[in-house]
């Protein structure tokens, strides 16, 4: 009879503590170094493309400045240099083109370009996590981007993600495990770039 009660009361106790709140718990980990971070993407990270509006600011000359946007064949019409192509291009790259080519008309110019609309940043999804675009809002990464999408399906292949990035004549393919950026592997877990094609079999 006391050994019945003596269980009785150790069961009672073991549910009672399952049943206690838990208090908060605190893990620290070390970042690798290498891994992306969304809040610092890489310097010049944006890249141009058609639709966006960017403003040509030459000090000094403010008759050759404005904001101009970027027409369906990746030009901009601009005074004195006419047209130029800038699609594909950081803003840094399209100052430095701008600087050399004003030089012909202008002395000593100095050129800031700013993006003052953003039309082109989508990345598209593929396969079993649906079949839409998706804008990038802000620095995104692949993590981010498919719980924006509600997940992955039942039937995905959550260890060989794909994203296909293009940069100019060269193509570029990540493949990426799903778990193992869930469990922590923040270097599979890349920043997206607009135009990224990201592929779940």
């Amino acid at each position: 009879m006391k050994t019945a009660i003596l269980f009785f009361s150790v069961c009672v106790c073991l549910f009672a503590a399952s049943c206690a709140p838990k208090q908060l718990r605190i893990q620290e980990f070390q970042v690798p170094q290498d891994a992306p971070n969304p809040a610092k993407p890489p310097d010049e990270f944006y890249v141009i493309g058609a639709g966006d509006v960017i403003g040509v600011h030459v000090w000094k000359e403010p008759s050759v400045s404005g904001a101009v946007k970027v027409r369906p064949d990746g030009y901009i019409t601009i005074p004195l240099i006419n047209e130029i192509q800038v699609t594909g291009l950081t803003t840094s790259e399209v100052r430095k083109i701008l600087q050399d080519k004003y030089s012909e008309f202008l002395t000593d110019p100095y050129v800031t370009i700013r993006v003052e609309g953003i039309a082109s940043t989508e990345v598209f999804l593929i396969g079993q996590a649906g079949n839409r675009a998706f804008p990038l809002s802000g620095n995104e990464t692949i993590l981010q981007l498919l719980t924006r999408a509600g997940g992955l399906g039942i039937f995905a292949d959550r260890s060989n993600v794909r994203i296909v990035r293009r940069n100019g004549e060269k193509l570029t393919e990540f493949i990426v495990d799903y778990d193992a950026i869930i469990k922590g592997d923040l270097k599979q877990d890349i920043l997206l770039r607009p135009g990224d094609r990201i592929i779940v079999p």
